[in-house]
């Protein structure tokens, strides 16, 4: 009897066994995970200027300072008259005008007339001044002056000059003279003669051909391009920032806004549209871009973010996580559990883990399953973790357990998981904001200079990909890359 009843137990622990075999069914597969968005548009302003006060020494000195006619009467025209002259200017006066130069100078006019009469016979307009005398044997009798014995007679002269870079990277000036400006005419009297338009015409011929020398100056020498690919060379050529890490800033396009030109200075902005980001591993291939054309666009204030995409593989995610389980027992509403191995992996947008137990006790003793869980990635900004949210059993998983032990699901593996599932990487990103910072000030090429700052990181999302988790954060700030303009010899001078 006794031993029918110990065959009896056996047999029902066998039967109780099978029945309770626990099989958890894998998750469909999620695919590959959703590709990174694309970067966010970055700007690098590009100020250039240059001291332009040598320049405009050059077209002062240009210009003649005296105009006159070395003390001769000359003819003037048709007319039995003739003149002589000594024209005074003042030193240039350069003003901005919007975005035009005005070079202004005044010119002090003194002059004096004289008329002949022609085989002795007297001209009735000079009522008997000539006729007699010397004037008799066709010497040239001065008859009217201004600005002899007096303040000289004053006239404005004055030209604009308008700078611009056009989309060959070339710098083209135009300078066109403004209307003079009589202040006081010069009108030599018996015969109201006035040779202010006459002195105004010579000292102009002579301000238009030293601004015509000075235009093709600069539009000779205001090739750009050597300067522009050199510099765009640099932005596409990869930066290391060290402990593996590169930053690209991947240019994309050129705007230059409009040249300003003051007494001292001639100075624009030109804008580099990129899309800056960080990545890690391997040298990035630096992609040979061809200079783009300059395109026309105002200043936007430097507007700078650099994208860092801090990835975790998924080794090292599994890693740290199993450090924490694997080979722990736990107690799940008051079974024991045997956590044997966790391995994390990608399902679609989710974090997928695949939590090897063993049952210690109670109808499923000895029994093993693998169990999952998934959870979305998600980043704690206020200690710097990468974190998983909404982790929960999968339903195929749910469904396996509350069939054969709902227990297990209210046993809080969900919950300690959860706590655990944190990946520290804030001091990674602290490092490479400060290193991507170091990187940003470095000097392109002779002359040119790049230098940046970043401001605190703002976290954009975390992404499951195909080898793991992508944390992108980005930091804005300001870059610039500023160019001695000066020194490219643009006047020759």
């Amino acid at each position: 009897m006794r031993r029918a009843n110990l065959c009896l137990s056996l047999c029902a622990a066998a039967l109780a066994a099978c029945a309770h075999t626990l099989h958890v069914p894998s998750p469909a597969p999620g695919g590959p995970g959703a590709p990174l968005p694309p970067l966010a548009p970055s700007r690098i302003e590009v100020p250039l200027s240059a001291d332009v006060r040598e320049t405009l020494r050059a077209l002062d000195a240009q210009v003649p300072s005296v105009i006159d006619t070395g003390g001769a009467f000359r003819p003037l025209g048709a007319l039995p008259a003739s003149v002589r002259y000594t024209v005074r200017r003042a030193p240039f006066r350069f003003e901005a005008r919007g975005g035009v130069l005005h070079a202004e100078t005044v010119l002090a006019l003194s002059a004096e007339a004289c008329a002949a009469a022609p085989m002795g016979i007297p001209i009735p307009f000079l009522g008997g001044l000539l006729g007699g005398g010397g004037g008799g044997n066709g010497a040239c009798v001065p008859i009217a002056s201004c600005g002899v014995g007096e303040a000289p007679r004053r006239i404005v002269v004055a030209t604009d000059t308008t700078v611009r870079l056009d989309p060959s990277w070339r710098l083209v000036a135009e300078t066109v003279p403004a209307a003079p400006r009589v202040i006081d005419p010069c009108a030599l009297t018996p015969m109201r003669i006035d040779v202010s338009g006459f002195v105004v015409d010579l000292v102009a011929q002579h301000v238009a051909q030293a601004t015509q020398q000075l235009d093709r100056d600069i539009t000779a020498r205001g090739d750009l391009r050597a300067v522009g690919e050199r510099m765009w060379a640099q932005l596409n050529d990869p930066i290391e920032l060290g402990d593996g890490f590169w930053m690209s800033l991947e240019p994309e396009a050129v705007y230059a806004g409009p040249l300003a030109l003051d007494p001292t200075t001639a100075s624009t902005t030109v804008g580099v549209a990129a899309r800056p980001h960080v990545v890690a591993g391997a040298r990035p291939a630096a992609v040979a871009r061809p200079l783009p054309p300059l395109m026309e666009g105002a200043a936007q204030g430097g507007g700078f973010r650099v994208t860092f995409d801090a990835a975790v593989g998924f080794d090292e995610v599994t890693r740290l996580v199993a450090e924490h389980f694997r080979g722990t027992t736990m107690t799940l509403e008051g079974h024991r559990v045997l956590v044997r191995d966790v391995h994390v992996s990608g399902n679609g947008a989710a974090l997928l883990f695949l939590v090897a137990v063993r049952f210690e006790d109670g109808a499923f003793a000895g029994q093993e399953a693998t169990v999952h869980l998934a959870g979305l990635p998600d980043y704690d900004a206020a200690r710097g973790d990468l974190v998983v949210r909404d982790l929960d059993y999968t339903l195929e998983t749910r469904s396996a357990l509350v069939e054969f032990g709902e227990w297990f699901l209210r046993g809080g593996l969900r919950d300690a998981l959860a706590r655990q599932a944190r990946f520290p990487l804030g001091d990674r990103i602290a490092r490479l904001r400060a290193n991507a910072e170091r990187a940003l000030t470095r000097e392109l090429a002779p002359g040119t200079r790049l230098a940046g700052t970043l401001s605190a990181v703002q976290p954009q999302g975390a992404f499951v990909t195909e080898h793991g988790v992508t944390l992108r954060v980005v930091a804005e700030g300001s870059a610039r890359v500023t160019q001695e303009v000066g020194a490219l010899g643009l006047t020759g001078r």
